[in-house]
């Protein structure tokens, strides 16, 4: 069994993967631009390899002795394929086939604009990449990676999700699973979807963050258009909140209101519940 590259290595899910590949000792390099940020992110003792999607150059080395990929790339771009499919071509040109890809729970439902996703994995089955796809849910560490100034400064959360749920799923989790399926047979082919324990709304986000922080937290659920003239009163890019107004979309139309067996059953433990994270992130 060869070495592990992780692309996105810096990144909220990839460097949960590096953390759960660390810990179980397994041999990987996680691919970063800048060594000095990852250190400091990763930790110095973390094994580090020069990589960008869109610098050819890199690929190479970054994939000596490499035969192994989780493949996840940035963040709220509408151009995702474009970015990946250079590289998923050299992995296919030097027989690197194993491939763990992260996706996201019900990508089939969202609009054309942001069908990269669903690009990216016909590319990899086309091509007769041994693929595992998973498709984790909306992420528990959410509210303090975006939400921090809206919660702590306005005492609310402030999604255009409507009255919808979806059973968010803590990183740690997701870091815990690819780190398993990169490591052991049997999970080529498979999708997993991967959710919390429980299915819930934001009205009853509020309330668990209401219960964390010790203060009311509201969740006025604007539309759409509150939500959109919010983001451009704030100076948000234009296409910031049409993106996320599909993105959450997913929850308000109840296409994501499901609680998944994945996670108990590859981890044999209980997923992680959202007041968990958010008392170790929130409170």
């Amino acid at each position: 069994m060869g070495k592990i590259l992780v692309t996105g290595a810096t990144g909220t899910v990839g460097s949960a993967v590096v953390k759960s590949l660390a810990r179980i000792k397994a041999d990987f390099v996680a691919g970063v631009r800048d060594h000095a940020k990852a250190k400091e992110k990763l930790g110095a003792s973390s094994p580090l390899v020069t990589f960008d999607f869109a610098d050819l150059a890199t690929y190479a080395a970054a994939t000596q002795g490499v035969d192994r990929v989780f493949l996840i790339g940035p963040p709220l771009d509408y151009t995702l394929d474009k970015l990946l499919i250079p590289f998923i071509d050299y992995l296919k040109s030097k027989n690197i086939v194993r491939v763990v890809y992260l996706s996201a729970f019900g990508v089939e439902k969202i609009s054309h604009e942001l069908s990269f996703h669903k690009v990216v994995e016909e590319k990899l089955r086309a091509d007769g990449f041994h693929l595992t796809v998973l498709r984790p849910t909306f992420f528990a560490q959410n509210f303090k990676n975006y939400e921090w100034d809206n919660i702590t400064k306005y005492k609310i959360t402030y999604t255009p999700s409507g009255n919808g749920k979806t059973a968010f799923v803590d990183i740690a989790d997701v870091g815990d699973v690819t780190a398993k399926v990169l490591t052991e047979s049997g999970h080529e082919g498979k999708d997993y979807i991967l959710t919390g324990p429980e299915s819930i709304s934001y009205h009853d986000a509020a309330q668990l963050l209401t219960e964390v922080r010790k203060e009311p937290i509201a969740y006025p659920a604007p539309t759409p258009e509150q939500f959109t003239e919010t983001l451009k009163q704030a100076g948000a890019p234009d296409f910031i909140a049409p993106y996320m107004i599909q993105v959450y979309s997913m929850i308000a139309n109840h296409h994501v209101d499901y609680v998944s067996p994945v996670i108990p059953q590859l981890l044999g433990r209980a997923a992680t519940p959202l007041k968990t994270v958010l008392l170790k992130e929130m409170a």
